[in-house]
């Protein structure tokens, strides 16, 4: 929200300046040239803070991945541009189930494409890193700034590259990064879930690593382009699931483990929001 509270103030006193400085008719079109000028001021303000947005992803690809100065940097630009611009008031429980160290992995639900953006944003004191897809590696911008957080690229089937961005990810959760999966692997755009894939949680097993399982729900309003108003989302964190709870187990019962709970707090959304 400070970029935008700093654009708000630039745009007011910018229009005040005008107003006080400005040579312009006064009565009925006189508010309309000061309303213009608001709105032209507000505009380029957004396109500048866009270009500073991309130049900084772009320069952030060389920089520490795991440096929480970048982290917390992209997720103002998150909040930025997925909560303000997009009118998304995100609503957030179960903070208090938050892990206190880095070695967990987070599983949530797929709904949307803009998920890992409030993913990220409820995990915002750690360097939360997701592994996606290595079809966004086409954009640039999407590049620089999935590699640049330590995000890691899984291609499609288990080729040799596939076991080597495994590899990547349990090693990057044992030094700390936690990482985000959506066992999905693909979008539901609805709130039921999909099957989860049981290969997600060989991180986890291989990595000694503890599982903090993620709620989303009504995340597929965030997009739609017919909205007008404030769309409520609502992500909600559940109890962590200590690595000693499931080391013995297969991947299998640990992925039906994870999707059971989640599916719970799915349904008690159903319940209380309908």
């Amino acid at each position: 929200m400070f970029i935008f509270y700093l654009q708000l103030l630039l745009t007011l006193g910018g229009t005040a300046l005008f107003v006080i400085y400005g040579t312009y008719p006064t009565g009925i079109l006189g508010i309309l040239i000061s309303a213009g000028i608001m709105l032209g001021i507000f505009l380029v303000l957004t396109l500048l803070i866009a270009l500073v947005i991309i130049v900084s992803i772009l320069f952030g690809a060389y920089t520490n991945k795991q440096s929480m100065f970048k982290h917390r940097l992209f997720n103002q630009y998150g909040v930025y541009l997925f909560n303000v611009l997009l009118r998304v008031n995100l609503k957030v429980s179960g903070l208090e189930n938050l892990p206190k160290h880095g070695r967990f992995i987070a599983v949530c639900n797929h709904i949307e494409y803009t998920d890992p953006i409030y993913v990220k944003q409820v995990f915002k004191d750690f360097p939360m890193a997701f592994v996606f897809k290595e079809e966004l590696m086409k954009s640039r911008i999407l590049k620089a700034l999935t590699l640049g957080t330590g995000c890691i690229p899984l291609a499609r089937g288990m080729n040799r590259q596939g076991l080597q961005a495994i590899l990547d990810t349990i090693e990057a959760v044992k030094n700390e990064q936690p990482m985000a999966v959506f066992p999905e692997g693909t979008r539901s755009h609805k709130n039921e879930m999909i099957p989860f894939k049981p290969g997600s949680f060989k991180i986890a097993l291989k990595a000694n690593a503890d599982i903090v399982p993620v709620c989303l729900y009504d995340m597929n309003g965030t997009v739609k382009k017919s909205r007008i108003g404030i769309h409520k989302s609502y992500v909600h964190v559940l109890p962590i699931v200590p690595y000693e709870q499931f080391k013995d187990f297969d991947t299998q019962t640990v992925s039906d483990m994870i999707q059971e709970r989640i599916e719970a707090r799915l349904e008690q959304y159903r319940t209380e929001l309908g």
